[in-house]
């Protein structure tokens, strides 16, 4: 557990730092980018290794992309989410810059993601079979 709130203390100050500014500033926002990529699929992995929502991102439409979430506390009945600096900066306008959400509506939503990535996974594994026997 220190692991994965040490790795959000990192994505969170990650998070607050801004590209520089100049001729590669879309370099700079993009590495930003992969960076935080990076750390929140090893938080991820950390994550389900110890079977909890702390650490997980979520992500809610907005405009042409979406607004993220990192899950910084989870209690009884809410998980505190904080809004992470990605992309376009999106900010959610029910959650705001922070905000406490229902544990269950949390864990609902990280599971049906949970179960969307394994199901695309699964058809990208069969896809890559299927063009080796191909060949």
């Amino acid at each position: 557990m220190e692991e994965i709130k040490a790795k959000i203390k990192q994505l969170l100050l990650l998070s607050k730092t801004e590209p520089k500014e100049g001729k590669d500033y879309f370099g700079n926002l993009t590495a930003k980018m992969q960076q935080q990529e990076k750390m929140w699929n090893e938080l991820k992995v950390l994550a389900k290794a110890n079977n909890t929502l702390l650490g997980r991102i979520m992500k809610f439409q907005h405009a042409d992309s979406y607004a993220f979430y990192l899950i910084t506390k989870v209690n009884k009945r809410t998980v505190r989410l904080d809004w992470i600096n990605y992309c376009d900066a999106w900010v959610d306008n029910r959650c705001g810059y922070a905000c406490l959400m229902s544990f269950d509506y949390a864990s609902e939503e990280i599971r049906r993601r949970d179960a969307l990535d394994e199901l695309f996974s699964e058809n990208k594994r069969k896809q890559q079979l299927k063009e080796r026997q191909a060949v």
